[in-house]
């Protein structure tokens, strides 16, 4: 079936290659190509990475002079790709799970919108594929799928009542005028107010891991980005007696972004190193030798010798025993910033050093090119 509908892409475009590709955490994957052999390859050089980030189609018609696109290895060398067109493949649940696209090795003029129509009732047909029962042929609903949609469903039950919560220790404060009183109304919003914050992590993590979240970008000056971070961390920072230090940033200009998702997975950032790290933060930016933006933050700690690195990555995975650890938090810090960073085309890191611990964003180069080419 799904070879099926490769071959039908192609033939609807006029392109020799089609494929279903599916993209996971770190691959690129085609369980069904048409028209050459393709092996998995890693998802930094997948098109189709790119069409993930919304509902529309992404139409490429010449690769090449694309700046997202033209220092890829497989538009600059072999086998020098030109035209891409491809639409997400979303299951029932929402979650865009790849796309079905058709490929060529010559520029090509844009589909007609009606094609486009087609290409997306074959995703539909593709999506409906995918999500056969486990005892027929297909792909089964995996742990991490199963644990993202009760997460998902978990954080949106709880976030109404939360917010009623909210705005009644609100009015409860603003009306006593008893001190103890207004003292207890006061630790009573702090404590709804921190667990909404949770919820609406817990929530953002869900739409990140599910493909629910789509990104919306604009041209944003990454130093104003950053000091607005600072300004919601200002008093935490201030309270647990930690300096923090921007670092000169030298950009050639502004960044294409999501702004909201990018102050959430720096916000992240700040706040796991404000819990977890050293006294002192330091945050930079710099253009790598290919042209790459990197924003890291640097504390002035080490990560425990009982953490494994790549748990780090692992939602809900926090340091030492629930019950008996010093510092509070989801363990969703730094999944919810690598998954919005994955978003964007970029990687996320974190290098532990002997006296140092150093978070990085890497961010393509084209997000820098696409705005100046404007």
């Amino acid at each position: 079936m799904l070879n099926a509908l490769a071959d039908s892409a192609r033939k609807l475009l006029g392109c020799p290659v089609g494929q279903v590709g599916l993209i996971e955490r770190d691959e690129h994957r085609c369980p069904a190509v048409v028209g050459m052999p393709l092996e998995p390859f890693t998802r930094d050089l997948s098109f189709c990475a790119h069409a993930l980030v919304s509902d529309a189609p992404l139409i490429v018609p010449d690769l090449s002079q694309d700046p997202r696109f033209r220092d890829n290895p497989l538009v600059a060398g072999e086998p020098h790709v030109r035209f891409y067109a491809g639409v997400p493949v979303i299951l029932s649940s929402g979650f865009r799970v790849g796309t079905l696209c058709a490929i060529g090795f010559e520029a090509m003029a844009a589909p007609a919108p009606e094609a486009v129509d087609v290409l997306r009732s074959f995703a539909v047909a593709a999506a409906a594929a995918l999500e056969r029962p486990a005892d027929e042929p297909g792909v089964e609903e995996t742990r991490d799928d199963r644990r993202a949609d009760f997460v998902a469903l978990i954080g949106h039950e709880l976030r109404t009542p939360l917010t009623v919560m909210v705005g009644s220790t609100r009015l409860f404060e603003s009306r006593l005028e008893g001190r103890v009183e207004r003292r207890l109304a006061q630790a009573a919003h702090r404590a709804a107010d921190h667990l909404a914050d949770l919820v609406e992590a817990i929530i953002a993590f869900a739409d990140a891991s599910t493909g629910d979240l789509s990104l919306s970008e604009t041209p944003d000056d990454l130093a104003t980005l950053l000091d607005e971070v600072l300004e919601m961390q200002g008093p935490r920072l201030d309270g647990s007696e930690k300096s923090v230090t921007v670092a000169d940033i030298d950009l050639p200009g502004p960044v294409l972004l999501d702004a909201a998702q990018a102050k959430l997975a720096l916000t992240a950032l700040v706040e796991n190193a404000t819990l977890h790290g050293g006294g002192r933060l330091t945050l930079a930016t710099r253009l790598d030798p290919d042209g790459h933006l990197e924003i890291s933050v640097t504390d002035d700690g080490t990560l425990d010798d009982r953490v494994q690195l790549d748990q780090l990555y692992e939602p809900f995975v926090v340091g030492g025993k629930v019950d008996t650890r010093e510092v509070g938090g989801l363990g969703l810090g730094l999944p919810l910033t690598r998954k919005i960073v994955e978003l964007h085309g970029g990687e996320f890191e974190v290098r532990p050093e002997a006296h140092q611990t150093t978070a990085v964003i890497r961010l393509p180069a084209w997000r820098l090119h696409a705005v100046a080419a404007a």
